[in-house]
Order: structure tokens, then sequence, then C-alpha cells
């Protein structure tokens, strides 16, 4: 499989993984059995979905026209991109509603539930390149 196709996939899986998370949970009465890390998961499409998309979207876009070493790159810092994005997101929503207490704690929770799954995905990225992609690129 080419290098970026897999690059390419791997950008989705913040948005693939907690929706059929979310389909197979509800279609086999699952709720109870998931975990915290299974909820955090689920959540994650929830809270950061939005955010993400964008992300999502431009980074597609951006891996055609890049090297490995340059797609490697962002792969390391999105999650950081990530978090830049969501933290003054939620600060501005929380003070435009008038409610900036509580979506403080939404912007510390959700950054660092943000670098904790960002990097698992990013784990997950490297091993799908390393059993699906070319030896070289």
């Amino acid at each position: 499989m080419p290098f970026r196709a897999i690059y390419r996939a791997c950008i989705w899986l913040p948005i693939v993984v907690p929706i059929v998370l979310i389909a197979v949970v509800n279609s086999f009465d699952l709720r109870h059995s998931i975990g915290v890390l299974g909820q955090l998961i689920a959540y994650s499409i929830v809270i950061g979905g939005l955010p993400y998309l964008g992300l999502a979207i431009w980074s597609t876009w951006w891996v055609g026209r890049h090297s490995e070493a340059e797609i490697r790159r962002l792969m390391w810092l999105s999650p950081l991109i990530m978090l830049a994005v969501f933290v003054p997101l939620a600060l501005m929503i929380g003070i435009i509603a008038g409610q900036p207490g509580p979506f403080a704690a939404l912007a510390l929770l959700g950054g660092i539930s943000i670098l904790l799954l960002g990097y698992g995905y990013v784990a997950l990225t490297v091993a799908l390149r390393f059993l699906l992609g070319p030896r070289s690129a």
C-alpha cells in the first residue's frame, strides 16, 4: 500500500474509531462493559470531533504534497496542533457563554485526553505504516 494512502487513512482514525465503537456498543448493548478507555474514545467524537474535522480535512490535502519525512513530522506534532486549537476554542466558548469555569475544566480535561488519545493514534499510525506500507518511500 502506498505510504501516502496509509497516512491519509490514519488521519481519519480519530473520527472513524469512536463512531464504530459507539455503533458496536449500541448494537450489542455493551454500554456497561466498555470501561473508561472505551468511554473516553466514544466521547472524543462528541467533544473534539468538530475541531478535529477541520484539521483532518486540511491534513488529508496536505499529505499529498509532502515527503514522508515531512508527513511524519506533522504526525508527531498533530496532537499538539489539536491541543492548540481545542483549548482556546473551549475557553472562548466559555467566556462567550458566561460560564468560564466549566469550560476551563473542559479545556484542561480535553487537553489531557487529546494528548493521550492523540499519541495513541500516532502509535497506531506508526504500527500500520510498518505493517502495511512499502519498506522505503
